[in-house]
């Protein structure tokens, strides 16, 4: 019975001496020293993208390089976080241009430009035409100087047919004297509506004859005609323009429209008289090259007050707009039973110079470029 009573306390004894164990080497297993980590990869060459952040320049004999990331095989895997970039973008090379568009760029979508009005109402120019100045040659040619007056002279020649009780053919030579008065205008200011447009034209043709005349009809005789024009009224227009014609009808048309007279006089080779003409009336003009008016007066030896229309119709003008072909018409009425006189030819208007230049006889054949 003793042993009995022993044995338990002994046993129980040693299951709390072997637990006490067991705790005690499960506690030094868990405070051990940790495991090593596995060797470093082998380092990267110095030309690889992790070396960018440095200014070292590349090996000679290195590889070329490269924009793919080199792959890691080696390396650990972490698993908690993201391994940060070191290799920063390649910098930029070029250098961004300036913006040069400004803010008044109208051409801009979407782009709305304020215009702010002047205090003051704009004045119309009293020039209408712009300032022009002659060559030698004749030409009209624009200028800076606004102050000037354009004087220039023209040779003409045409045939035309003649009508006054009977019908005669006749060969026209003459010459035409111009003024355009536009720097006059400028210079008087206000007072510029007083300047007129002047032209002056002598040449030789067929003129009527008397009605006093044994023999009426025409004759070959000598005609002048001075011209006054004042342009009050003007107006242009693009209904026919073209830029690239000869037609002086097929550009931009500047119109004006103003009061003019005509005074002159008319002579017989055959007479020695001088028989006065005047005339008043309306003219529109076309570029300042053709024109039709209307005027009312008469011409001694002519019985009774006349009406009479007159028109020249460029048709052909050069690209340097010195030679010109025109149409000429003439119709006179008078009151009393005597026939009304009638003119139409076909004409040549150049400067001097043009004859004596053989370099521009090619712009006497029309619709050539």
């Amino acid at each position: 019975m003793k042993n009995n009573k022993f044995s338990v306390p002994i046993s129980m004894t040693a299951a709390l001496i072997g637990m006490i164990a067991c705790a005690v080497s499960c506690a030094k297993k868990n405070n051990g020293p940790e495991s090593p980590l596995p060797p470093p990869s082998e380092p990267l060459p110095t030309n690889s993208v992790a070396d960018n952040t440095t200014n070292t320049a590349p090996a000679t004999n290195s590889p070329a390089i490269s924009t793919e990331t080199p792959a890691t095989t080696n390396a650990p895997v972490a698993t908690t976080t993201t391994p940060e970039i070191t290799n920063p973008p390649p910098a930029v090379t070029t250098t961004k241009a300036p913006e040069t568009t400004s803010l008044t760029d109208t051409n801009l979508p979407g782009h709305t430009v304020v215009v702010q009005m002047p205090t003051n109402a704009p004045v119309a120019p009293t020039n209408f035409y712009p300032p022009v100045v002659t060559t030698n040659s004749g030409s009209l040619q624009p200028m800076a100087d606004e102050s000037c007056t354009n004087f220039f002279f023209r040779f003409r020649a045409g045939y035309e047919h003649v009508y006054h009780g009977d019908n005669n053919d006749t060969y026209t030579l003459g010459a035409k004297f111009y003024a355009y008065g536009d720097g006059l205008r400028d210079n008087v200011g206000k007072n510029g509506w007083l300047i007129p447009d002047a032209d002056a034209e002598l040449y030789s043709e067929y003129v009527p004859k008397p009605d006093a005349d044994r023999h009426p009809g025409s004759d070959s005789g000598l005609r002048f005609r001075a011209d006054f024009t004042w342009p009050w009224v003007h107006w242009t227009t693009l209904m026919f323009a073209n830029s690239n014609s000869v037609c002086p009808f097929c550009k931009p048309l500047t119109m004006g429209l103003g009061p003019t007279v005509n005074l002159g006089f008319d002579h017989l080779y055959n007479e020695t008289d001088f028989r006065f003409a005047r005339y008043a009336g309306l003219r529109l003009t076309f570029n300042r090259s053709g024109f039709i008016e209307y005027t009312v007066g008469d011409t001694d030896g002519l019985g009774g007050t006349r009406q009479q229309v007159i028109a020249e119709i460029p048709f052909y003008e050069s690209r340097d707009g010195e030679v010109r072909y025109y149409l000429r018409g003439l119709w006179n009425h008078g009151s009393s039973a005597r026939p009304d006189i009638l003119e139409g030819g076909l004409f040549l208007e150049m400067p001097f110079s043009t004859i004596v230049t053989p370099s521009k006889w090619g712009d006497f054949v029309p619709f050539t470029k």
